[in-house]
């Protein structure tokens, strides 16, 4: 049985670049899956946001046979409510499933947006930041819950992440 890490929280905040950091570190981890690269893939740009059905239908696709395959996985998207995260728990009922909840502070997410690629406008970010729903442990379905803090300053610095464990222990399946 592979495990599947969803790498949540909001645009801007650094789950890209945490979600890369965990996999450099962790070879068991074969796939690091973003719905920005599945939007670049059916679009060919990730900035074109349309054919949401065809893209997740493939990012569906692709998790299963990664699942089916018993592979560990790592999937970035936001996922900002408790039901948008419970679907991956009923859709992958097999995975071994871990919540990474990346918050970082409202200017990190800001500097963050617009130093990216596929920048989204403010007012859509606030929106995020007011619609998110923190992980908590009455969440069902997942063997670990963690937030992940991200304080660094600067875009180029290297991260500072602190763990926090809100169900269940993230060290005991990956070297984070």
């Amino acid at each position: 049985m592979g495990n599947f890490y969803l790498v949540c929280g909001i645009s801007g905040g650094g789950k890209t670049f945490l979600s890369h950091y965990i996999h450099n570190l962790n070879p068991s981890i074969t796939e690091v899956l973003d719905v920005d690269e599945y939007y670049a893939k059916i679009n060919g740009d990730e900035r074109v946001r349309k054919n949401t059905f065809k893209v997740w239908h493939t990012l569906y696709q692709d998790l299963h046979d990664l699942e089916v395959a018993g592979k560990d996985v790592i999937f970035t998207t936001n996922s900002l409510t408790a039901s948008q995260r419970q679907q991956f728990v009923e859709w992958f009922p097999t995975f071994t499933r871990h919540c990474i909840w990346v918050t970082a502070p409202w200017e990190r997410c800001v500097k963050g947006n617009f130093s990216r690629k596929r920048q989204i406008p403010l007012e859509i970010l606030r929106g995020q930041w007011e619609r998110m729903e923190f992980p908590n442990a009455s969440e069902k379905g997942w063997e670990t819950i963690t937030q992940v803090t991200n304080w660094w300053s600067d875009v180029d610095e290297e991260p500072n992440y602190t763990v926090f464990k809100l169900i269940g222990d993230i060290n005991a399946y990956i070297n984070f």
